[in-house]
């Protein structure tokens, strides 16, 4: 700027012989006047309106610089938070299959499990089933047994009734006395 203002200032010099012959104020003439005029009003605009314009655009491009650095640094970390997203989504994916193994190979075992659980029940049922049986058929056998005692006496009974003499009876009587007279001796 001050070089533009100095090129005027000697062009003008260098030009005011070519002027002399035109009017003039205050001795100088015209257009070396208005020269002058000229350059006073830049270096008022100058001074009063371009430096502090400068200092202004210094502000703004400092400004914008600092509002670029921070776009950047926001950039960056959205960069990197995009980064950690995708890690993490990536980590939620694996954990996510390696839940749905686990949960296989669980299901898989709770199945194992429950069927040899029920196995071991079925076991047990026909187990005590078994048990069951056998201690009814015992039962059964003893009522037989019973049964078939009571019923052999008895018909012994009527068959010695009908067919056992009043002799029979007395021999009888008297070696039931006789091994009950043993059974004193030996008590």
């Amino acid at each position: 700027m001050r070089k533009a203002l100095a090129g005027t200032v000697v062009f003008g010099l260098m030009a005011a012989p070519a002027w002399a012959g035109e009017g003039s104020t205050l001795g100088i003439p015209d257009p070396l006047w208005k020269l002058v005029n000229l350059l006073a009003f830049l270096a008022v605009l100058v001074w009063f309106v371009g430096r502090p314009l400068g200092r202004f655009l210094d502000a703004r491009r400092r400004n914008i610089g600092q509002q670029f650095e921070d776009a950047r640094d926001k950039l960056r970390r959205a960069e990197e938070l995009r980064a950690e997203v995708e890690t993490r989504l990536a980590n939620v994916k694996k954990e996510l299959e390696e839940l749905r193994a686990r949960a296989e190979r669980e299901a898989k075992a709770e199945v194992t499990r429950i069927e040899a659980e029920a196995k071991a029940e079925e076991e047990r049922f026909f187990g005590r089933v078994e048990e069951e049986i056998t201690r009814r058929t015992a039962e059964v056998r003893r009522r037989l047994a019973e049964d078939t005692a009571a019923l052999t006496a008895q018909m012994a009974r009527e068959l010695l009734s009908r067919e056992i003499t009043d002799a029979d009876r007395a021999r009888l009587l008297e070696r039931s006395l006789a091994a009950l007279g043993s059974l004193e001796k030996k008590g």
